[in-house]
């Protein structure tokens, strides 16, 4: 017997939000740049998910002001604004970056918040380490370059794990 972690979505997946304004400017830049042309697609998706990232942040950023302008305190007003920060990016991610994986809506929420939650403490780590490697001198540098880095690593965790088509013998019959 399956558990509700094993089932799947009977519907394949679905490819992400494709405007025509997106792929004219694909285009366009595969005309002038013609050696980025094999690269379009994947970098269509980074393109999409810093997009993504920029709201996310926005919405992140603008939750804890009102929350904690409106008297919570710093960590409930923030726990409350990556959850819904996290659940925002979540939706334009499957809509307009990756589209549906194939699994049940909630194991797939589940999995993308996993990758968050794993790429923000490789985010913290990062920024410890390069803040104490460099003598704690340039705190911002330390800030973008680890942001840079977890860039990479959710990008890559997000694909490879969260928005990952299911493999063939875990689909329902």
């Amino acid at each position: 017997m399956r558990s509700a972690l094993d089932m799947t979505v009977e519907e394949p997946k679905s490819r992400p939000f494709d405007p025509p304004f997106l792929r004219t400017l694909e285009e366009r830049i595969a005309v002038l740049f013609p050696f980025l042309r094999p690269y379009m697609p994947a970098l269509s998706r980074l393109a999409r998910f810093l997009c993504v990232g920029v709201v996310g942040l926005a919405v992140d950023a603008g939750i804890f002001a009102v929350l904690f302008g409106h008297g919570a305190g710093a960590p409930a007003a923030r726990a409350a604004s990556l959850f819904v920060a996290t659940f925002v990016t979540w939706l334009l991610n499957r809509l307009l970056t990756f589209g549906a994986s194939g699994h049940a809506p909630l194991i797939e929420l589940a999995r993308y918040a996993g990758v968050a939650v794993v790429a923000q403490g490789f985010n913290y780590a990062v920024f410890l380490a390069l803040h104490y490697a460099t003598g704690e001198a340039h705190p911002f540098a330390c800030l973008f370059a680890a942001a840079v880095l977890t860039t990479v690593f959710s990008f890559t965790g997000q694909s490879a794990f969260a928005f990952a088509r299911p493999h063939p013998s875990r689909m329902n019959p």
